[in-house]
């Protein structure tokens, strides 16, 4: 009861955020195109939509209160990495970093079910770390002729819904015996997608 609460908040809050960009995307296309390019981004890299997928799924795994602190930890620190990112403030093997969240966070969904607090912490080290990478590539990837502010807000809504896709997996699956493999599957897809992305990386 408590998590289904707290899913209508949070989608209450994403719905109130679109409607108050409506108007001002309506009346300024520089926003417009700022917001759609954000939205779009994270939803055509298949790295960043795995990552985004996998922090949902293992938070609804993990269950209790953390099952939306995580989502939010990670959106946090994605925005901290793409302020960063988008002012030129680079750091290395971010690419190699983003690779890897995709390998370590398939794997988590594996073998995270419900965690105890240690095991927590080392999830949201990781998650907090993987979001500030994928949040500074987005930031490095905006483009100069459009607003960097709804750029931000458009990416910050397509992860919020990826999260509850996630969430939205992970949590049907522990309530119907058919779909309690489903996590292990999307974690054994995107373990391999991890490293075939990784290998691609060696031959670049």
């Amino acid at each position: 009861m408590m998590k289904e609460l707290l899913m209508k908040k949070y989608l209450r809050l994403i719905v109130v955020m679109l409607a108050f960009y409506h108007p001002l995307a309506m009346a300024h296309s520089r926003e417009a195109a700022g917001f759609i390019s954000g939205f779009l981004h994270p939803l055509f890299g298949p790295d960043h939509l795995l990552a985004m997928l996998g922090v949902g799924i293992i938070s609804a795994r993990i269950d209790g209160h953390y099952i939306w602190s995580i989502p939010g930890l990670f959106v946090l620190f994605m925005v901290l990495g793409g302020i960063l990112g988008a002012n030129g403030i680079l750091f290395p093997m971010v690419e190699w970093g983003i690779a890897l969240s995709v390998l370590v966070l398939g794997i988590a969904i594996i073998v995270v079910k419900r965690a105890n607090i240690s095991l927590l912490m080392v999830v949201m080290l990781f998650v907090a770390f993987f979001g500030f990478l994928h949040g500074h590539a987005h930031g490095v990837e905006m483009p100069d002729s459009i607003s960097p502010y709804y750029y931000s807000f458009g990416f910050v809504i397509s992860t919020s819904l990826i999260h509850i896709l996630g969430v939205l997996i992970g949590h049907f699956s522990t309530k119907r015996q058919r779909l309690e493999k489903m996590p292990s599957y999307v974690g054994g897809f995107m373990a391999v997608a991890g490293c075939l992305i990784l290998y691609g990386l060696t031959q670049s």
